[in-house]
């Protein structure tokens, strides 16, 4: 009888555990992943073109995570944060500006989306559409870039990704 009982208990426990693995859901959300993706978009755009690829730099992808999941937790969408942080301010303080180079500059581009709009290729393919984003995204100029993706509620929205790509270049 108790082996019966810790047989029932154990499958038991079996079921829960396969019910709980098969409730993720199927957009479960891989930030990295989506940065990755959203890099790999970008610089297969430039080589087409014969541009420069870019490359990932730490503090620019601090600063466009940083604003990404800024905007959601305060729900606003702008360049400039709701304490009037403009790009190059807040670049500069994570980590990328003038130190050491003689000149810097940076741009940035963002997006938001839900489910199927949500993924790195739908927003690329949208910014790509776009003169002025995509004036950004290919230009010759820029050498380095950040790319911070984040997921939580926007204007009410659940399952919003917000997507920030800081890019840059310092000149030494």
């Amino acid at each position: 009888m108790t082996r019966l009982i810790l047989a029932a208990f154990a499958a038991l426990i079996l079921s829960v555990s396969v019910g709980l693995a098969s409730a993720v859901p199927a957009d479960a959300f891989d930030r990295r992943a989506n940065e990755r993706t959203m890099l790999r978009l970008i610089n297969e755009a430039r080589t087409q073109r014969g541009l420069a690829p870019v490359r990932r730099v730490a503090a620019l992808r601090r600063a466009a995570l940083a604003h990404s999941r800024d905007m959601l937790r305060r729900d606003y969408f702008a360049h400039s944060s709701l304490s009037g942080a403009s790009v190059s301010s807040r670049t500069r303080r994570a980590g990328y500006g003038l130190s050491g180079c003689s000149r810097w500059s940076v741009g940035e581009v963002i997006a938001w989306g839900k489910a199927a709009r949500g993924t790195p290729e739908s927003v690329f393919r949208r910014w790509m559409r776009s003169r002025s984003h995509r004036r950004i995204i290919l230009g010759a100029r820029w050498r380095d870039a950040g790319i911070g993706c984040a997921r939580g509620a926007y204007k009410g929205l659940p399952g919003v990704i917000m997507y920030t790509v800081d890019v840059g270049r310092r000149v030494y």
